[in-house]
């Protein structure tokens, strides 16, 4: 009995040790799916924007274009 009393501890904390290392990797395997995932959307994303017709320019104004910003800008 005595041996047994002596062994719990050594075995609760490897147990504790064993969750805690898979609680770990398999939140960096969830996050490198999750952020692959993203990638291949943005990927996507951005083909879907190469083979738009359209503006040349998808986040509004064509290069040429001022803004009021930059007009009142050049006022000062």
């Amino acid at each position: 009995m005595d041996y047994i009393i002596a062994i719990i501890p050594s075995v609760c904390a490897g147990i504790l040790l064993y969750l805690i290392l898979r609680w770990i990797t398999r939140a960096d395997r969830t996050e490198r799916t999750v952020q692959r995932e993203m990638q291949d959307d943005a990927a996507q994303w951005y083909e879907n924007v190469k083979r738009s017709e359209g503006t040349k320019n998808p986040f509004g104004k064509e290069s040429g274009e001022k803004s009021s910003k930059d007009s009142n800008m050049n006022k000062f």
